[in-house]
C-alpha cells in the first residue's frame, strides 16, 4: 500500500487521499513531546474508516448517549 492509499480500519475498504475529502474519517496518534521525528506525523500510523463505516460509527455513538 503506498502513502496515497488508504485502507479502512473496520471493513477494509480501500481509498486514495483524494477520497479523505469525501468522508472518510483519518486520525493519527498525537506525538509524543522531545519526539525525535520532529513532530512529524507518519503515515503508516494513521487510522482511516471509509465515509460509510464513519457514519456508522458516529451512530452507534449517538445510540449510546442519554436522550
Amino acid at each position: 500500500m503506498g502513502t496515497d492509499e488508504l485502507r479502512c480500519a473496520l471493513c477494509g475498504r480501500t481509498g486514495t487521499a483524494a477520497d479523505a475529502a469525501s468522508g472518510w474519517s483519518l486520525s493519527v496518534p498525537p506525538r509524543a513531546t522531545g519526539a525525535q521525528d520532529g513532530g512529524r506525523p507518519r503515515p503508516d500510523r494513521v487510522t482511516a474508516l471509509c465515509a460509510e463505516c464513519a457514519r456508522r460509527s458516529v451512530r452507534d455513538l449517538e445510540a449510546r448517549l442519554d436522550p
